[in-house]
């Protein structure tokens, strides 16, 4: 799934395209059903003709495009991507909207490609609306270490799920906080009342190196089209390889795993305590 560096990524490749000044001038969406709220949600597409981007936000995964009436969320779910097509490019396998769009330089679609259709396109009000529920973003920079621990440490549950929940921290997901834990030799199961202030605090800069090393890995890798390469657990940017026999970076013995609410944590049984 793609997690806050993927997304970070796309929203910054989306501006770079020209997003932002474009008015929308049709979306087309797909001859399928979709649910009209939740995961694969597509609503509101006919209040978007004659719309203008006046921004692209982003908080955790969500981005916001702000409109000059309204908001539109793109949420990529499992799957989800959206690339902006060439002139003579073909709509993709996976197609959910295709959007067409023009600037002052020249008319382009951009699509939404989804194979598991768990991706959201939904109109919003206000940025308050799309981003209600949600915690403060894992990489904003009026967030603090101290927030962050006095928010958890009296949290009796492990500290791998409490790290999912959004509506503490927006954007951390499953691979990276794998990746922040294991940076500061915590087991994912370790209870959050029981780790130290000293410890939260370190646990905070590791979410944030561990996202901002991802983001620059993804910066400096993308496709011969200029696109961001939005995942793949196996590439370098992860220092746990999350795969059967994988080892441990530091102490060279195999990886264990765990499940919290059906998702797999990878982690070191030796060194994360």
């Amino acid at each position: 799934m793609p997690e806050l560096p993927e997304v970070e990524s796309l929203r910054r490749y989306l501006v770079h395209e020209g997003l932002v000044g474009s008015v929308i001038e049709q979306a087309v969406v797909e001859n399928k059903p979709s649910p009209n709220k939740g995961t694969g949600a597509i609503t509101g597409t006919d209040l978007l003709p004659g719309r203008t981007i006046r921004s692209l936000e982003r908080r955790g995964k969500q981005i916001a495009a702000v409109l000059d009436q309204g908001v539109l969320g793109l949420h990529m779910g499992m799957t989800g991507r959206i690339d902006v097509l060439a002139p003579d490019e073909p709509i993709p396998r996976f197609t959910r909207v295709e959007f067409q769009l023009r600037n002052e330089e020249h008319s382009y679609r951009t699509v939404l490609a989804d194979p598991r259709r768990w991706g959201m396109v939904q109109h919003f009000i206000n940025l308050e609306e799309i981003f209600d529920g949600m915690g403060p973003d894992a990489l904003d920079t009026a967030l603090t270490a101290q927030q962050f621990a006095e928010a958890v440490h009296k949290r009796t549950s492990p500290i791998k799920p409490l790290l999912l929940n959004q509506a503490l921290i927006a954007g951390v997901g499953n691979i990276y906080a794998d990746e922040a834990l294991h940076r500061v030799a915590i087991s994912p199961s370790r209870r959050a009342n029981r780790i130290s202030a000293k410890n939260l605090y370190a646990l905070f800069e590791a979410i944030r190196e561990s996202l901002e090393h991802a983001l620059e890995f993804i910066q400096n890798h993308p496709d011969d089209r200029g696109r961001p390469y939005i995942v793949d657990a196996h590439d370098d940017r992860m220092r746990l390889l999350r795969k059967p026999g994988s080892f441990c970076p530091r102490c060279e013995i195999p990886l264990r795993t765990l499940k919290f609410g059906g998702r797999t944590a990878y982690f070191c049984g030796n060194c994360q305590r």
